[in-house]
């Protein structure tokens, strides 16, 4: 048998099997703006507004305004698809305003959150019994990130089944194999 012939099982298995994997155009959306820009960074200035910026984290909570739905997000870096990295340092907080209504009823606490778009405004609010600024972000489309990520896949996440495919060869051998894990 010819090393073609072998590998052919394998390379039709890799093209059969790389549409399962794809999570589909569009699911990666790089971060806009500095990074250097977090909100913390934002409120303690006071001059950034108008930049445009992606931030991102956990939902904190929602507040339903006659024109707008506001979400308090705590912060977090993103990675490189824009998803909220939960094990660095948090960043400050932020506000998401979304022009018009927002059926928060599924929007618990602790839901992953990004928002791309222009800081339009820095507001006084509190956390607990502190004074606390939060820059306003405004998204008419916020991303609410699925509740467990490994049904999703994309950057920095599993997608299930994991396939692996390998082929080898040296002197007068050669081999290849297809692993599953799910």
């Amino acid at each position: 048998m010819s090393r073609l012939q072998m590998l052919a099982p394998i390379l039709a298995a890799t093209l059969l099997t790389a549409g399962c994997a794809s999570t589909g155009p569009g699911h990666c959306r790089a971060p806009i703006g500095d990074r250097a820009l977090t909100p913390a960074v934002v409120a303690a200035q006071g001059d950034d507004v108008g930049e445009a910026i992606t931030w991102g984290g956990t939902l904190v909570s929602a507040r339903h305004r006659a024109d707008a739905t506001d979400l308090e997000v705590l912060a977090y870096p993103l990675d490189a698809c824009a998803r909220p990295l939960l094990r660095q340092p948090a960043q400050g907080r932020f506000i998401v305003r979304r022009p018009g209504y927002l059926e928060t009823a599924d929007l618990t606490p602790g839901r992953r959150i990004t928002a791309s778009g222009r800081i339009i405004a820095i507001v006084d609010g509190r956390i607990g019994e502190a004074d606390y600024r939060l820059p306003v972000l405004e998204d008419a489309a916020p991303r609410i990130w699925p509740e467990r990520e490994d049904a999703v896949g994309g950057a920095g996440t599993r997608v299930r089944p994991w396939i692996s495919i390998g082929v080898g060869g040296g002197r007068g051998w050669s081999g290849g194999g297809v692993g599953i894990r799910f």
